[in-house]
């Protein structure tokens, strides 16, 4: 999920909690959104950089690996510890900041099974043909040719196709630099729904 996406929901959460949690709802929604420096944390350990831009251009390419040691504070046994030591602390302030990183995990496994649901639905549409080359592959990953305009539209299939990973890799370099021409492009539009 794109950390817009997570600031708007989370913003909504707040807005819903602020009538019991009040000055506190800031708790929540600041370790909802912060959650994912635990991407940045590991990109630049294990790049040895501190470059926000080449993390960013790390985990924008077309299939960025989903690695458990990328997302230490997602992990469920970090989370586990928190809510022992909440428990056992009674520590309103602990509870808050669980609440926080639980909801963001949430919308984390939401978003993850219903991109699941779509590459698996948008596979068996194209019959594992790749709109792009016209080659067979088991393996089709699944490509944004248009955002959504709103969150309540973000899991429609009109807003995605399945592509090979070679052509995959194609359309998020054109998208820095006009690789495959806008007729190209079109095609693969046209062309995704066309083998059902």
């Amino acid at each position: 999920m794109r950390i817009q996406e997570h600031i708007k929901l989370s913003t909504a959460a707040a807005i819903l909690a602020l009538p019991w949690l009040k000055q506190d709802v800031c708790i929540p929604l600041a370790t909802s959104i912060f959650i994912d420096v635990d991407h940045y944390l590991w990109y630049a350990l294990s790049h040895h950089t501190l470059s926000l831009r080449a993390a960013l251009q790390y985990f924008k390419q077309a299939n960025p690996p989903r690695l458990a040691r990328q997302r230490l504070l997602h992990h469920p046994l970090t989370l586990g510890i928190l809510l022992v030591i909440a428990a056992r602390t009674r520590s309103r302030t602990l509870c808050l900041i669980l609440a926080g990183l639980l909801f963001h995990v949430s919308l984390d496994t939401i978003h993850v099974t219903q991109m699941h649901h779509l590459k698996r639905s948008l596979s068996e549409r194209a019959h594992y043909i790749c709109p792009a080359c016209g080659q067979h592959f088991e393996a089709l990953q699944l490509h944004t040719v248009q955002s959504a305009r709103n969150i309540i539209d973000r899991y429609n299939p009109q807003h995605f196709v399945v592509l090979c990973p070679s052509c995959h890799e194609k359309a998020h370099k054109a998208i820095k630099k006009p690789e495959w021409s806008g007729a190209e492009q079109g095609a693969i539009r046209t062309r995704k729904y066309e083998n059902k």
